[in-house]
């Protein structure tokens, strides 16, 4: 089973909430509050490490999405959403994934392409972000920097 993941509001801006969703047979989606990542950007700063705070944060919010799925998906398409940034991405996230236990994760899994405005991920992430539609879950600055900090 192949699962498509669009961003909807970037996790830059600090003034806008960010919403990740997947999509396959079902679909699923994570929304972040945009106070919430200023928090996130704000330990990034105390910690030194502003410059990562973007690409750390998408790849929590990845992960959180795909998490229960690793097992039954045979590869996920994310979005290209920071081009020139995807081995960067995909490092992070594959860190995470082995973290929580799953040492053998095939990082081949993971590829980055372009989902386009049809696919059902696009339109969910677009609905939450217009909140013409409730997120599967609501997101806080603790889920991510228990990840990635």
């Amino acid at each position: 089973m192949k699962v498509y993941i669009d961003q909807s509001g970037k996790v830059e801006y600090t003034s806008q909430d960010t919403v990740v969703a997947l999509s396959n047979g079902g679909s699923a989606s994570l929304k972040i509050k945009a106070s919430e990542k200023r928090k996130i950007q704000n330990s990034f700063r105390q910690a030194g490490k502003p410059e990562i705070f973007v690409y750390k944060t998408f790849t929590a919010l990845l992960y959180l999405l795909i998490k229960d799925s690793l097992n039954k998906t045979s590869c996920f398409v994310i979005d290209k959403e920071y081009w020139r940034k995807e081995s960067l991405i995909k490092d992070f996230l594959l860190q995470v994934i082995r973290a929580a236990g799953h040492r053998s994760f095939d990082r081949e899994k993971i590829v980055f392409g372009l989902v386009g405005r049809n696919r059902n991920c696009h339109i969910l992430a677009i609905s939450v972000l217009r909140k013409t539609v409730k997120a599967d879950k609501i997101v806080k600055a603790g889920d991510i920097l228990s990840l990635v900090l």
